[in-house]
């Protein structure tokens, strides 16, 4: 190929790993844009990615157990191998992983409906000679609005956060792959003859 002629062997494995680094780069922009618009898609996969992570750190600590029986001889064999197993198995399972999502956004959506009244009632002991009064009400009322919407689509928010997380994740990382790409070819294309 006539881009390779007049390069060195470094200098045509260098180019090669330009390439790849290119094509990393738009491959995990393809993933992030792909794993917004196919939601449940991500939504499993982040599931399976979380349950794959938890039972190799259970087999490691299974290992690590033995190793330490082994090691002192001591009869008590801890079981924290067994309860990341029990999480692997539960993380394989997409509806338990969103099931933990929505409580932590129920959570969130109590915390703010409870924020929202304790600040109506603030408002109206402090009626008296305050100026602020209405946009203190109006606040609250948002506060308690924000709160109930939130307990509500709890679970819609927990996979739209997870799909909007993992999508904007990769686009951005594959920006940067890019970005720090352009500045590396620039210099392999000025410095090794390949100005065309």
């Amino acid at each position: 190929m006539r881009i390779f002629s007049g390069l060195n062997e470094k200098d045509k494995k260098s180019l090669i790993g330009l390439v790849l680094w290119f094509i990393a780069g738009v491959a995990m922009i393809i993933v992030g844009i792909k794993a917004i618009i196919n939601s449940g898609r991500t939504v499993a996969a982040v599931s399976g990615f979380l349950g794959g992570c938890a039972l190799v750190t259970s087999v490691l600590t299974f290992l690590v157990r033995v190793w330490q029986v082994r090691a002192s001889g001591a009869l008590s064999f801890g079981i924290d191998w067994i309860i990341w197993l029990a999480v692997a198995i539960l993380l394989f399972n997409t509806d338990i992983l969103m099931g933990i999502g929505k409580i932590a956004f129920v959570i969130i959506g109590i915390a703010l409906l409870l924020e929202g009244v304790r600040s109506l009632f603030a408002a109206r002991q402090a009626r008296a000679g305050n100026d602020w009064f209405i946009p203190r009400i109006a606040a609250s009322v948002i506060f308690i609005l924000m709160g109930a919407a939130v307990i509500i689509n709890a679970r819609a928010i927990a996979e739209g956060m997870t799909v909007l997380a993992v999508g904007v994740y990769f686009i951005v990382h594959g920006t940067v792959i890019l970005y720090e790409w352009l500045g590396r070819f620039r210099y392999f294309r000025n410095f090794r003859g390949l100005d065309g």
